[in-house]
């Protein structure tokens, strides 16, 4: 019905093809371009500050009292948490396909029932939702030239952020290494002495008794409340007069230093006496934390700026627009240094550009095909119609469904652009075919298009078919890949409607002219294959033979390979991340960050180097908390990108000598480790910390005794040595004293005074934090043991109430399930995959005894590859049966489509070999390569097979009909299949930035498609000889 309508009404073909392709050009300019497809991840963060708290005080007060109660939560599937000092961290994993809105309703109702329960030092659980957008887009370095760091931080905090801030899109902007201005209020008891003393004498010369007034006493308690009471202003609310409505302020803020110095903290009832202002008794000092930060771009101090996008932007729209900005504010500040040291736009341009070109070149490659077997420009031309319209249209969908330009979606495109003249290649060559038998133009176009309607419709729905089971599996495939299933389908789709409409009504106007077959290479090629496929009848058995033993060889070799969950990509940039040991001082790690830093500057392609270590808010003396990790960010030139994992290498081997623990890995742009980070991963999990490091110990000693592995850590965090203050609570009692009192009495004797408030001096915040002298002074053991305690009968020493004992406590504490564990890690030496490297530990641990209670078990990356693979298992079977059912619908018939389907392991087959001589292990991307060969392979097969029947109930005896169908059929199976093979060599061979992640799948796809092509010419007619008994049909039989 199609090809006859489009034959007969050429023009409204046209017009149909011109919205579609105004429609396909709109649709482009308004989708949004990003790294990955928006992903909808079942994880939730419950943050949970308890500050002065150890590790265990944390989980034994915050986690487990909020686990327990979260642990009731509906399609709840894992909880796991992370003590540590001052913070708790709770992980909750829920089922897929669970909507998250309503959890976090449920979450914010249970927490709020269990917030009574907790201390009130607990700060107020904190709920996020776990998404990529997490990941900041760019990371820059920023400094300023002349200016010392405390200038250029002040400079770029008040001329730069905020315009950043302001770009579209930005949702946060954060600064590393900005210097915090604060002010000291330190109490001095001798000036508090000498105010007494000149009250005395003054007192004495007017004859008054100096006992008659008490001597001035003042604390940091004291002083605190007094300046917080008085820089105050608050609105007390409105009063009209004569019309007119005034806001009534109260009070008003100190305004700058001198102000606070000369701020009256007592006036006492002496005449002539003035009143005696906080710098009568105090020191005050303007202060910074310079010393404490540690910000460098390629050796010099520098702020490092983080810039996060709201998730309804396009990661390339809001980096072009970052850049934008930042060309313009070099020009406006021509001393300001910036450096784009991770920067997601750049990488996201470079993989559409590449995937884009792979497209491009794909589609002239598959049309030089067309050329190569038809001799003909005039068909190649009509065929070549079929790729640009079946783009735009699949992009028109592709807008509508919400889907963005990213590796998976372009994926798709690149992927299919080979198929999508499959139809179409069906189509022209059997016109061709008939206009060569006599026939005319148009019925040509008609009968030609309608005789293979029905079959090219079949393969383009098994094709179609693979997909459709992404709807019933759960986790990060759906995810990832529906995007790339529903691309191929719209493209499909198109080139299949292309293919009965504009197809034949090209044709019937293109091939006018008389066409005869004078291809002498086809005929000799098709007079070849006549023999060999005679010969292949008369020996069924061998041939079935060879084809079960290649399929078994494949396996076996690819499976040899390993396992892996995404391909590594090269991104050209790294992230080098430096952990010192515990306790370590800032000059310690600071001296270790700019050796490593010097050392990576140093390794050819490298391009920038910044790094930056935290020291947090402004600590009073003594309490500055010294950062032992720093992040060095490698930046990589766009031209040397592809060596990427050479310079990771390097980094790993020249820093090695380090004092330190050095990871490297690509920033945030590995898919595999988007929640499980990668390398090997065992989780111990129990209840008691001895015998769980004990566990650990030996399962770390298995991991080392593994050929591969590098850098093991057994996961004992332990913190610096701790003092424990046991309270004997029978004698803590008898004085009048709990536990808790004595507590209180201790964090008195070691906490440093909090920040009192804020003075504002032009546009600068002051920090005010009010200290005295014992808060200068470092408290040592014997401070804390002579310590005297106030009671109601009145004193006690610590040390007759209570012991006090050293002990190493844990930095920190994981517990998965409620339960404790320990994550033994290691990393993987070049050139070892992590799923033969995990096979081994895991035939290792199986002679492992385990203690009852406890267990072992391999998480991490492996656990995400087994847990996806499971669901591609699914996807397979739903795969095969769909396509199976959609073939007896075609062929009404249940044997035959049994036939076809034997094409499968035939591209499988193709597949695991291609990947086993290429060196490439089975990954999630391979493994979805071959699920959609499933489809693939299929067609070639329904085309043949649908061919024999049409000639059998025309006359034809089984054996005559089969060889006849062969030769006809020929051309068009070898049409198709080298179209997609040959639009897809690019991509095989990692042409292009990006493409490495599709490479697999492109490789599995070739591998499969030139096995499978050349034995379904071969095994389907084996098989269809062998299966069908009758040696003749009916007319009006299948």
């Amino acid at each position: 019905m199609l090809p006859k309508f489009s034959v007969r009404r050429p023009y409204t073909v046209v017009v149909a093809i011109v919205i579609v392709i105004i429609l396909g050009i709109v649709s482009l300019t308004r989708m949004s371009t990003d790294l990955l497809p928006s992903i909808n991840l079942p994880y939730a963060l419950v943050m949970t500050a308890y500050g002065g708290a150890s590790p265990e005080e944390v989980e034994t007060v915050v986690t487990g009292p909020i686990e327990q109660a979260l642990a009731s939560l509906s399609n709840l599937k894992n909880i796991s948490s992370i003590s540590r000092e001052n913070m708790s961290l709770v992980i909750l994993e829920f089922t897929s396909n669970v909507n998250m809105d309503t959890v976090f309703i449920e979450m914010r109702e249970t927490l709020d029932m269990i917030a009574a329960y907790l201390p009130d030092e607990v700060g107020t659980p904190l709920m996020l939702k776990l998404n990529p957008d997490m990941l900041p887009i760019m990371t820059l370095a920023a400094a300023v030239e002349g200016m010392d760091i405390s200038e250029s931080s002040r400079f770029i905090e008040d001329n730069i952020l905020h315009e950043f801030e302001s770009i579209e899109g930005v949702a946060s902007v954060s600064a590393t290494g900005l210097v915090e201005n604060g002010i000291h209020v330190i109490l001095r008891q001798d000036k508090i002495d000498q105010v007494n003393a000149t009250i005395a004498q003054m007192l004495a010369q007017m004859g008054i008794p100096a006992d008659s007034l008490p001597s001035i006493e003042l604390t940091r308690d004291m002083v605190a409340g007094i300046l917080r009471g008085q820089n105050f202003s608050m609105p007390a609310g409105y009063i009209t007069e004569a019309g007119t409505d005034y806001l009534v302020r109260t009070g008003d803020e100190i305004r700058d230093v001198e102000e606070l110095k000369q701020l009256a903290v007592m006036v006492l009832p002496v005449p002539g006496l003035r009143p005696i202002t906080l710098n009568d008794v105090a020191d005050i000092a303007v202060v910074d934390n310079s010393d404490t930060m540690y910000s460098r771009l390629n050796g010099n101090d520098a702020v490092t700026i983080s810039i996060h996008k709201q998730s309804e932007y396009s990661t390339a729209d809001v980096a072009g627009l970052i850049r934008a900005k930042m060309e313009k504010l070099a020009q406006q500040y021509p001393d300001l240094e910036m450096v784009a040291l991770m920067d997601q736009g750049v990488y996201v341009d470079m993989v559409v550009d590449s995937l884009t070109s792979n497209l491009l070149v794909g589609g002239a490659l598959a049309l030089l095909i067309l050329i190569v077997f038809l001799r003909d420009v005039r068909p190649t031309i009509v065929v070549g119609l079929a790729i640009p319209v079946s783009l735009v249209t699949a992009l028109v969908l592709m807008y509508f469904s919400d889907i963005t330009l990213n590796v998976i979606s372009m994926g798709g495109l690149a992927l299919g652009v080979g198929m999508l003249v499959d139809n179409s290649i069906v189509v022209i060559e059997n016109i061709y075919r008939m206009r060569s038998e006599g026939a005319s133009a148009k019925e040509a176009a008609v009968q030609g298009a309608r005789e293979v309607a029905g079959a090219i419709a079949a393969s383009t729905l098994t094709t179609i078919a693979v997909f459709v089971p992404i709807l019933f599996v759960q986790g990060m495939t759906r995810e990832i890949f529906t995007d790339m299933g529903l691309t191929i389908a719209y493209s499909l789709l198109a080139s299949l409607a292309i293919a009965l409409t504009l197809v034949p009504m090209a044709a019937s106007r293109v091939i006018t002219k008389e066409v005869r077959q004078k291809d002498r290479v086809l005929r000799a090629v098709q007079s070849w294959y006549a023999k060999v496929l005679e010969f292949a009848l008369r020996r069924k058995g061998l041939v079935l033979f060879i084809a079960v033993a290649l399929l078994a060889v494949s396996i076996a070799g690819a499976l040899s390979k390993g396992t892996q969950f995404f391909p590594d990509a090269n991104t050209g940039q790294l992230v080098v991340r430096i952990d010192m040991p515990r306790g370590s001082t800032l000059e310690d790690t600071a001296a270790v960050a700019d050796e490593a830093a010097e050392i990576i500057s140093g390794i050819e392609y490298v391009e920038h180097v910044g790094a930056s270590i935290g020291g947090g808010i402004l600590a009073g003396p003594g309490g500055a908390g010294f950062a032992d990790s720093v992040s060095i960010y490698v930046l990589i030139a766009e031209e040397n990108i592809r060596h990427t994992n050479e310079v990771a290498r390097k980094i790993r081997e020249e820093t090695a000598h380090l004092p330190a623990e050095v990871t490297v890995g690509d920033y945030g742009a590995d898919m595999g480790s988007m929640l499980s980070g990668r390398g090997i991963e065992l989780i111990v999990a129990g209840r008691d910390f001895d015998t769980l490091e004990a566990i650990a110990a030996d399962v770390a000693d298995i991991v080392a005794s593994v050929e591969g592995t590098r850098d093991i850590s057994d996961g004992i965090e332990r913190s610096e040595p701790e003092l424990r203050v046991v309270v004997d609570k029978d004698k803590s009692i008898a004085h009048g004293l709990t536990v808790a009192q004595v507590f209180m009495e201790l964090k008195e004797l070691l906490s440093a005074q909090g920040v009192t408030t804020t003075i504002s001096v032009g546009n600068i915040d002051y920090a005010v934090r009010v200290l005295d002298e014992d808060s200068l002074r470092e408290v040592t053991r014997a401070d804390i043991e002579e310590l005297v305690l106030e009671t109601p009968q009145g004193t006690v020493p610590l040390k007759a109430i209570a012991d006090i004992q050293e002990a190493a406590g844990y930095r920190t504490i994981r517990r998965e399930n409620q339960q404790r564990t320990l994550t033994v890690t290691a990393g993987l030496e070049d050139g070892y995959n992590i799923g033969l490297v995990s096979r081994k530990i895991a035939a290792k641990l199986a002679d492992y005894d385990v203690p009852d209670g406890y267990t072992v078990k391999i998480g991490g990356e492996q656990e995400m590859i087994r847990e996806t693979f499971a669901d591609l298992y699914l996807m397979l079977a739903l795969a095969v049966a769909l396509i199976y059912l959609i073939m007896v619908a075609q062929f009404q018939s249940l044997l035959s489509p049994f036939i076809v389907m034997f094409t499968v392991p035939l591209g499988f087959t193709g597949g695991f070999l291609a990947l086993f001589l290429t060196g490439n292990p089975v990954s999630v991307v391979a493994f979805l390569g071959l699920i959609i060969l499933t489809g693939v392979v299929v067609n070639n097969g329904i085309v043949f097979v649908d061919y024999i029947n049409v000639l059998r109930r025309s006359g034809l005896d089984k054996r005559e009909a089969i060889i006849r169908a062969g030769t006809v059929r020929l051309r068009p199976i070898l049409m198709t299949a080298l179209t997609t093979i040959i639009a897809l060599i690019t991509l095989s061979f990692g042409v292009g930035t990006g493409s490495e992640m599709i490479q697999p799948m492109a490789i599995t796809t070739i591998g499969g498609l030139i096995y499978a092509t050349a034995l379904t010419l071969v095994l389907v007619p084996v098989l269809y000889d062998l299966l069908h008994k009758k040696d003749r049909v009916e007319p009006e039989a299948e």
